[in-house]
């Protein structure tokens, strides 16, 4: 049998234009199936803590679990793991992700009074330098032992940027997210 010239030429044009549409996919597909929370409360009010059992896409290894969320913004995305839905006078812990200005992540133990004054003590700082755009999602993968270990990872990546031990062991039945200064879109719930 015979294959023809033009034959050949569509089935290759077929093939390239593939391959062409995988390396300029939509960042945005990376959100598909993710619950979305915009940051419309800052830093310093009242946030809504999410129950972490109402989440359907955790997985849960007994020892850990992850946790896969999108973060779509220019700076200072605000993670806080709680083991109340109302924190105050009570420990959280945050994970920060693009501080100073989108130059350093970092992660730290806070404690909040019912008159919202806070103290938060650093328990580990990295330089991540453009760790957030404003104009594609970036997507992690939180990682918390019950032993009070906590790592980030950039989804699909085998290595964290960030790890630390928050000797408090809390337990993460809440999460909520919120900003510095700068609205921020979460992604979070995000299938795995």
């Amino acid at each position: 049998m015979m294959i023809t010239t033009g034959f050949v030429v569509i089935l290759l044009a077929i093939g390239l234009r593939n391959i062409e549409a995988e390396e300029h996919g939509n960042d945005f597909d990376a959100i598909k199936g993710c619950k979305q929370y915009n940051t419309e409360m800052g830093y310093d009010e009242p946030l809504y803590y999410i129950p972490t059992n109402t989440l359907n896409n955790t997985v849960d290894h007994g020892e850990f679990k992850y946790y896969k969320i999108g973060v779509l913004g220019t700076n200072d995305g605000v993670i806080r793991l709680s083991n109340y839905m109302y924190p105050y006078d009570k420990n959280v812990t945050e994970i920060v992700v693009g501080s100073h200005w989108n130059t350093r992540s970092g992660g730290r133990t806070q404690y909040r009074t019912s008159s919202n004054e806070y103290k938060n003590t650093d328990l580990v700082r990295a330089l991540t330098p453009n760790m957030l755009y404003p104009f594609r999602p970036v997507m992690l993968k939180l990682k918390l032992w019950v032993d009070g270990k906590k790592e980030v990872f950039h989804d699909g990546h085998d290595y964290p940027f960030l790890g630390f031990m928050d000797t408090q062991k809390l337990p993460v039945n809440y999460m909520a997210f919120t900003r510095r200064n700068l609205t921020l879109v979460f992604f979070y719930d995000c299938p795995m």
